[in-house]
């Protein structure tokens, strides 16, 4: 059994399992934020104990110094690419960028920025396949202010660079993602997609992370439609992975998915703090627990929980 917290202390976790290996990605937890660093082992039970190996470093190779923020790692075409908002110092600089390498251990180049359309502030980017078309959903600002983060989608013409239009496809307008606490930011963000049974299903999460209400809602897609027009995209009408009573989590939010060592399960990892007035904080803790599908392909996420949770299918134990 696995003990959760299962990789201790962090923030928006990123966790994939290839070449026979678990992998997380993250901000390292030391330092001013500056740094990527990367922990592979052969079972989740050992991941949160293993080494950080240093990836990359802002401020060199002409990238930015600062707050490089929920970084993933994908593999498109045989190669693999770190897509991470980073900036200058300054909260409204914050862009996403990108770094590439042969393996997923690296060493990385740095690529440069992501040049969405509007350039303007986008954080928590993610990529997702459909057929032959590769797409980035982000988080960013309507405007050039801070006040409010939706989700954007463009399709990718490469790895690096984006082809045509960008859409919005989600903005805080329902009940439950607009707690905005004391800050006043009213918050999507942190998508983070499933592509299965000819559907697409894009988890994000609303409110502010600042707030015990954050949690993950879900936009829905049918993959054959048009991904960059609104009128395709289904939202939620409540969170399907929320605070539970009783459980002692709170601001359950900014998840990913990763397949256990075997291929038969789908795990989600998400963060949470303990503390019942929430926390965007260091006090924040990663969980993960399998899901389930329902008859109609549609996940179930489950519950958050601290319970103990039995090993991946196929991970062979510390």
């Amino acid at each position: 059994m696995l003990a959760n917290p299962v990789l201790g202390q962090g923030a928006d976790p990123f966790v994939v399992f290839a070449d026979g290996q678990y992998h997380q990605i993250m901000s390292a937890a030391a330092g001013d934020g500056s740094t990527l660093v990367m922990r592979s082992a052969t079972s989740l039970a050992s991941l949160s104990t293993a080494p950080e190996q240093k990836i990359f470093t802002g401020g060199n190779d002409g990238a930015p110094c600062c707050e490089w923020w929920a970084p993933e790692v994908h593999q498109i075409d045989g190669r693999w690419y770190v897509y991470v908002a980073a900036d200058d110092g300054d909260n409204a600089n914050h862009r996403t960028y990108v770094l590439s390498a042969d393996t997923i251990t690296g060493p990385y180049a740095f690529e440069g920025q992501l040049k969405l359309p509007g350039d303007r502030w986008a954080i928590d980017a993610t990529v997702f396949a459909v057929g032959d078309a590769t797409y980035t959903v982000w988080s960013g600002w309507p405007g050039d202010e801070n006040g409010e983060q939706d989700l954007y989608i463009a399709r990718l013409a490469t790895p690096t660079t984006v082809a045509g239009k960008a859409v919005r496809i989600s903005r805080p307008e329902l009940a439950w993602e607009t707690h905005a606490g004391t800050v006043g930011v009213l918050v999507n963000e942190g998508p983070a997609a499933l592509v299965r049974d000819g559907r697409v299903y894009l988890t994000y999460s609303g409110s502010g992370c600042w707030t015990p209400e954050y949690a993950l809602g879900m936009l829905t897609a049918d993959a054959s439609a048009d991904l960059l027009d609104p009128a395709s995209w289904t939202k939620s009408p409540e969170p399907v992975f929320a605070p539970a009573e009783g459980s002692g989590l709170y601001g359950t939010g900014h998840n990913n998915f990763f397949t256990s060592p075997d291929g038969t399960q789908t795990w989600i990892v998400y963060h949470a703090v303990t503390d019942p007035a929430g926390s965007c904080g260091a006090d924040r803790e990663v969980y993960a627990q399998p899901i389930t599908f329902a008859p109609d392909g549609t996940p179930q996420l489950g519950t958050p929980s601290t319970a103990d949770v039995p090993l991946p299918s196929g991970d062979p134990g510390s």
